[in-house]
């Protein structure tokens, strides 16, 4: 089969490997369309020994496809469409057992090598994350669940409820994510981009999602007293935002991190996808086949023009 492997910053090859024979619990999925996103262009443009393990490396997470042959146990058949996650929590680290799944010490290594025409789904996600589509809902649509998981999960920090004003700092594919799944909650929603002037309003629910440091800062001060803001986006290891103390103390303010996501996240992205896809479909702006998968990769990474680019569908 043709696959992308990633074998050092900007050094990303198709190459020809053999085809994954499934194991017990395993599922061999035939890749429909896999999606680009942020994160893969930041990993294309930097590397990252975490997210992408020991090079060269299959590359690529998030898929949608149809089952081509499955492992004894693992629930799947020939024929089924499916789309999953990343990565499954173990059940039974202290993370896990205290309900925080998305800091489960058995996360990693996540699963890459969705840009390919075949990607092999390991026992422990197949078991956990790996969902059947409905017939009508397209792969590309169904490619989305796992950053809207992550959305999801955002959202679900912010723990907004209907009618309340919340802001979302970002208008990328996961700003938008997060407005349509606010949206979805009842909720009244202001993106700014960050270009955008700060409203007169301050808000009881703010979320970052730009993952810049004064996107962080400017949640803040966009907070009203007893507000949350939820610190969406990832900012490089050792940075340092100021917040103010005094706000921080005598407003109660709430400020909490959110990474990754949970099953239960993975599942509800899912049904929130198969019931409205239409808020979803229209985050996918570009399409290209496995041989340019760099192209737009170096689009997203800012190497070329961007071109209005937010997600772009790969057909294997």
């Amino acid at each position: 089969m043709r696959a992308a492997i990633f074998h050092a910053p900007r050094d990303v090859r198709i190459e020809r490997v053999a085809v994954p024979e499934p194991g017990p619990g395993e599922v061999l999925v035939r890749v429909e369309a896999a999606l680009t996103d942020g994160t893969d262009a930041k990993c294309y443009l930097r590397g990252h020994p975490v997210l992408l393990g020991s090079t060269p490396s299959p590359f690529g997470h998030e898929y949608a496809g149809t089952v081509a042959a499955a492992g004894a146990g693992a629930g799947f058949r020939p024929g089924d469409r499916v789309a999953g996650a990343n990565s499954a929590p173990c059940d039974a680290c202290d993370a896990c057992r205290a309900d925080r799944e998305e800091l489960c010490t058995g996360l990693f290594p996540l699963l890459n090598g969705a840009y390919a025409e075949y990607l092999l789904v390991p026992q422990r996600i197949a078991r956990a994350n790996l969902y059947r589509l409905p017939d009508e809902l397209e792969p590309q649509v169904g490619a989305m669940c796992e950053p809207l998981a992550c959305a999801l999960h955002g959202v679900e920090a912010t723990e907004a409820r209907a009618g309340d004003r919340v802001c979302v700092l970002g208008r990328g594919a996961l700003g938008r994510m997060l407005a349509a799944s606010l949206a979805a909650r009842g909720c009244e929603v202001v993106a700014l981009r960050s270009s955008d002037p700060d409203p007169d309003v301050a808000f009881d629910r703010v979320i970052e999602a730009a993952g810049t440091a004064a996107a962080w800062e400017r949640a803040v001060r966009l907070a009203a007293p007893g507000a949350t803001v939820v610190l969406f986006g990832g900012l490089p290891a050792g940075t340092s935002v100021p917040v103010d103390a005094y706000r921080l103390h005598y407003e109660a303010l709430t400020l909490r991190g959110v990474f990754h996501h949970a099953p239960r996240h993975v599942r509800a992205a899912v049904e929130l996808l198969s019931r409205d896809p239409v808020p979803f479909q229209a985050l996918i702006t570009h399409e290209f086949g496995l041989d340019e998968v760099v192209v737009p990769l170096e689009m997203t990474a800012g190497l070329r023009p961007r071109d209005g680019i937010l997600k772009a569908v790969i057909r294997p």
